[in-house]
C-alpha cells in the first residue's frame, strides 16, 4: 500500500471548505482535475474519474466505482474506489482550522495488483490531480465569499435638443 498527501491552506472558514466538498454534483463547476458523480439511485454510490499525465506526457483516464464512508461535518469526508485486489483506493480530505482558514489535507492510500506489478508508476498519476482538485477548491473557496461589485447606477441627463431618435 501506497499513501499519497496533498495539502494545502485555504483562506476560509473550515465550513464553507467543507460545503464546497460535501456538493458532489457542482464539482464540475469548479474542479477540472478530478470528476465525481452520484448514483441517482443510491445516493452513498459514486464514480470517481481523474485524467492524469503520464512521465511521457500521456493521457490517462480513470473511472473507478465507489462509496462515500463517511462526512462527518465539517472534519472529513471519505469514500472507497475501484475493486478490492485489483485497484483499490481509500481516499479522504481532512479539514482543520487555521486561524480565520482551513488547513485542508488530501490523502489517498493505494493497494491492489495494478499498484504492486506497477509500483513507480499508477502511484505516481495520483499527485498532479491531487494538487489541481487542492487549488481549485482554494480558489472556490475563496471566492465564494466575494461577491463582484455592481457597476454604479448612472442615469443620463435627458438630451434636449441635437437631431432627433432615428425611425425604422
Amino acid at each position: 500500500m501506497k499513501r499519497l498527501t496533498s495539502e494545502i491552506i485555504v483562506d476560509a472558514p473550515p465550513q464553507n471548505v467543507w460545503d464546497i466538498l460535501a456538493d458532489i454534483p457542482a464539482y464540475p463547476e469548479w474542479n477540472n482535475s478530478t470528476r465525481i458523480f452520484l448514483d441517482g439511485k443510491k445516493p452513498d454510490e459514486i464514480t470517481y474519474g481523474l485524467a492524469a499525465v503520464r512521465p511521457n506526457g500521456k493521457e490517462v483516464s480513470w473511472r473507478l466505482p465507489g462509496r462515500m464512508l463517511e462526512h462527518l461535518k465539517p472534519d472529513l469526508i471519505a469514500w472507497q474506489l475501484g475493486m478490492r485486489g485489483f485497484v483499490f483506493l481509500n481516499m479522504a480530505y481532512t479539514l482543520t482550522p487555521r486561524g480565520a482558514g482551513t488547513h485542508v489535507l488530501f490523502s489517498a492510500e493505494v493497494s491492489g495488483l495494478v499498484p504492486s506489478i506497477f509500483p513507480n508508476h499508477f502511484p505516481n498519476l495520483l499527485p498532479a490531480p491531487m494538487t489541481g482538485t487542492l487549488r481549485a477548491l482554494k480558489r472556490r473557496a475563496e471566492m465564494r465569499g466575494i461577491r463582484p461589485a455592481s457597476p454604479p447606477i448612472t442615469r443620463k441627463k435627458p438630451r434636449h435638443g441635437g437631431p432627433p431618435p432615428r425611425r425604422r
